[in-house]
Formats: structure tokens, C-alpha cells, sequence
């Protein structure tokens, strides 16, 4: 297993959660690492930006999941923004080769996590949306911000640098 300091040094940058909250990182859980994809979900009509507000930890921000075997990229989001969101008509997606990297416990599978989120673009073709179920319901709100609030809304840094990198694209 990986110390904190052995982490730091593979990933400058990671962002820890220590911040004494539901999802911080706890020592005497195991680590368990993913590379979920980070989806940037825009609005079809005007400038603004799906978050999600996490109801079980202080976290906000964007649309997170994984690549199940056999599917691709593509179906993955689509599958993800209907699951989470309800929204059906997904238009344009975007890989990107943006990666952040970040340590946290996660409440809902009682492990800590270390992910290395790779940024997805993806925009709406319209609002046409299914009722969510019960439980995706109870995860996660989203919400519709502002591009110019879209930053101050996030609550961690390794979000916050995949938005930086959006933005510089």
C-alpha cells in the first residue's frame, strides 16, 4: 500500500482531503484506486454548467463514473448523465488528455479512493429529461451555474484544475 508521502511524490499535485468532513481520508480504511472519467457537462443554449452537490459529503462538482468492460468512452457518459442527471440527447463529447488526481474516503463505498479523474466534455442537444431514480436522487442534486461561478462553487482542487483546463482549451 501506498504511504501519503509516496503518493505526493508519484503526484504532485494530488489533492488530499483532510479536511475533518464525511469524505476525508481515513488511515484505517484501504485505498482503492480508480480512473473514473470527469464530465463537464454544458447547457445546448446558454452558458452554464451541470454540478453535481453531493449529499452525503461537503463535494461539488462535475458528473463522475466509471468505464464499465466492453463499453467506450461515448456510452459511458451518455449512460452516466441519464443515470444521474435523467437528461437523454447527449450531442458533442470530447476526451481530452487532462488528468487530476485526487485522495478522499468515499462514504457510499466505505473506502478510500484514489482517483485519477480524466476530463470529459460533453454537451446537451436538448433539456429533455426521465425522472431519476430513488437512489441516484439520494447521492447527488445538480444543478445549473454560471461559467463565471463554475469556480467558486467547487469544493476541491483537483476539480477546480480539470475547470482551469476546460477553460485553457
Amino acid at each position: 500500500m501506498n504511504t501519503i508521502q509516496q503518493l505526493k511524490e508519484k503526484y504532485p499535485n494530488i489533492d488530499i482531503n483532510t479536511d475533518g468532513g464525511s469524505d476525508s481520508f481515513q488511515e484505517d480504511k484501504p485505498i482503492i484506486e480508480r480512473d473514473p472519467i470527469a464530465v463537464i457537462i454544458k447547457h445546448p443554449t446558454d452558458e452554464s454548467y451541470l454540478i453535481a452537490r453531493w449529499k452525503k459529503s461537503n463535494w461539488n462538482g462535475f458528473l463522475t463514473g466509471g468505464i464499465e468492460d466492453g463499453d467506450t468512452l461515448e456510452q459511458t457518459v451518455v449512460k452516466e448523465i441519464h443515470e444521474e442527471t435523467g437528461y437523454k440527447n447527449v450531442g458533442d463529447i470530447k476526451q481530452t488528455d487532462h488528468v487530476s488526481h485526487g485522495l478522499f474516503f468515499h462514504p457510499i463505498k466505505n473506502v478510500n479512493r484514489l482517483a485519477h479523474y480524466h476530463l470529459v466534455i460533453a454537451k446537451l442537444k436538448d433539456l429533455e429529461q426521465d425522472i431519476v431514480s430513488e437512489e441516484e436522487k439520494a447521492i447527488a442534486d445538480f444543478v445549473w451555474v454560471e461559467k463565471d461561478e463554475v469556480l467558486g462553487v467547487l469544493t476541491r482542487d483537483n476539480i477546480k484544475y480539470l475547470w482551469n483546463c476546460y477553460i485553457n482549451l
